[in-house]
């Protein structure tokens, strides 16, 4: 029999009151910070000196969100291991391959946003590009926050949507305006806590109900029949990957990996975290670290989601993001319900605040001055801080008029894939890369995945036949899976591209080499244990 979602937490008035201690210590700490704020990068980029005790909590917090705590509890209800590939695995991997092939370079640079590296490394143009796709993967994951800010506010106190959601915004703004990266990597590191707090009283507690941590191995499943821990496409009778098998079990397997484990090796919201690190040491340190952590905290809810399922609780196929919120109303003592709720909450706080600085930082620091040459350091932190409030009103638009934005999230950093990962992996490591190579990477590999899809629909419609209704097509699940598997044939045809047409305009348009924020040559040291 199915279980209905939770709709009000017995405990609700402490879960406010909590949250309003929580919210006043936060403004505290913008407040507090506000004082070191003199310049943009200051606000950016907390003065560059951003030591490993804030950094990792920052890099982990602002991944780690409630969308990603939430959603690995549902996939791996209902897919096991094989639909957590995309988050806690490929973006622990992400992490590692940042701090081994690009913290200590990127740091080096002293560049302020990663813009600056694509400006200089190409062109004008092409920097605009990857601005394009970096503004709207960050507006798109804030909506998809405050949607689940007030989802889980509303679920567990009975609080509206509406106001939540705008209490939020105000105590971001607020945080972010005065205290910008200082404050907000302190904010991370009280989130940070509260997360780990949150998941290692709840996973324990659970284990227990199914039995023990013997009986939950033996016993392990999950809703769609598959190998519980299968990590990688198993035998077409077992399931291939996620029901796929043959070549469309492979390439969705490959994207399930690349998508957010080599896509987001460019984000900015966590490449902002190398270049505020106190230095190069410091940024490949914190970046390894994390992603160990970041692993070790993602399996929780990984694993909960598949001791739930074994335990017998049954939800509705879409409200399977409800298993945690679930259990911390049915098992958990009240105490620490409310310490979970509050965890999740704060997740989303810091995640928030920390692509409304991103988005902020990229139209101060790259939009403004292209208006504005002679702009002062100055001159862009006040657009900075005119930008926060204007983004996180168009981010909270954008929560309320869909609810379903959530979806978009993971989807809008993958497109990065097929668009601008090639040439900035190439910029690094590649010398004949050069402007008109990455444009035609870009467009080839974006056009590419829309043919693509097109071609593999029929096929993903046909494998989500009857998957809610007999003899009707479940179209969320065939749309997303084809969209997925699309990105594969993109990111190859953007490589392709990217090679081909550099080394056919050597001549017409020469490539332009690595440099510094002053333009002076950077080392050609690719592993940061080599030795200069």
């Amino acid at each position: 029999m199915e279980q209905s979602v939770i709709t009000v937490f017995e405990s609700s008035k402490w879960i406010l009151g909590i949250l309003g201690v929580y919210v006043i210590a936060i403004l505290y700490l913008g407040f507090r910070y506000s004082g070191r704020i003199e310049e943009s990068d200051d606000l950016a980029l907390a003065g560059r000196n951003l030591t490993l005790p804030f950094m990792v909590p920052s890099i982990v917090a602002t991944w780690i969100c409630a969308g990603a705590i939430m959603g690995a509890a549902a996939e791996s209800y209902k897919w096991g291991f094989q639909g957590v590939i995309w988050d806690p695995f490929a973006p622990a991997l992400m992490m590692v391959l940042v701090a081994v092939f690009f913290a200590r370079r990127l740091r080096q640079s002293r560049f302020s946003t990663v813009v600056d590296f694509m400006r200089t490394r190409y062109s004008e143009r092409m920097g605009d590009h990857y601005l394009l796709i970096q503004v709207l993967s960050a507006t798109s994951w804030l909506g998809g926050q405050l949607v689940a800010l007030g989802i889980i506010v509303n679920l567990t106190t009975g609080v509206g949507m509406l106001p939540a959601t705008m209490i939020a915004t105000i105590v971001v703004v607020l945080v972010t305006y005065f205290g910008g990266l200082w404050a907000l990597s302190r904010v991370d590191a009280i989130g940070f806590t509260l997360i780990i707090a949150g998941l290692f009283v709840m996973f324990p507690v659970v284990i227990t109900q199914v039995g023990g941590w013997s009986e939950f191995i033996a016993n392990a499943a999950n809703w769609g029949e598959l190998p519980p821990f299968a990590m990688i496409p198993v035998a077409p009778d077992d399931g291939g990957f996620i029901w796929y098998t043959g070549i469309l079990g492979i390439v969705y397997y490959l994207s399930a990996w690349a998508s957010l484990g080599i896509g987001d090796l460019n984000s900015q919201v966590l490449l902002q975290r190398v270049l505020a690190a106190k230095d190069e040491k410091t940024a490949v340190r914190g970046f390894m670290i994390s992603g160990v952590l970041y692993l070790v905290l993602g399996l929780i809810p990984v694993l909960i989601g598949i001791a739930m399922f074994t335990y017998g609780l049954e939800l509705p196929l879409e409200q399977t993001e409800y298993v945690l919120p679930w259990v911390a109303e049915n098992f958990l003592p009240s105490w620490a319900g409310v310490l979970f709720i509050v965890a999740l909450t704060a997740a989303i706080i810091s995640t928030v605040g920390d692509n409304c600085l991103i988005v902020s930082t990229m139209i101060g620091n790259n939009i403004y001055p292209k208006y504005v040459p002679e702009a002062t350091q100055k001159q862009k932190l006040r657009v900075m801080r005119i930008a926060i409030p204007v983004v996180a009103v168009v981010a909270m638009g954008i929560a309320l008029m869909f609810s379903t934005v959530y979806k978009l999230i993971v989807f809008t950093g993958s497109i990065s894939l097929v668009t601008i990962i090639v040439p900035y992996i190439c910029g690094f490591f590649w010398k004949k890369g050069n402007a008109r190579g990455a444009l035609a990477s870009f467009y080839t590999g974006a056009i590419t995945t829309a043919i693509s899809f097109f071609l593999f629909f029929p096929f993903t419609q046909e494998a989500n036949m009857g998957v809610m209704v007999e003899g009707q097509v479940y179209m969320d699940w065939a749309i997303w899976d084809a969209l997925y598997m699309a990105l594969i044939p993109g990111a190859i045809a953007g490589l392709v591209a990217m090679i081909v047409v550099s080394l056919k305009t050597q001549h017409s348009d020469p490539p332009k080499p690595f440099v510094n924020a002053k333009g002076e040559p950077m080392d050609s040291r690719v592993f940061f244990w080599q030795k200069s």
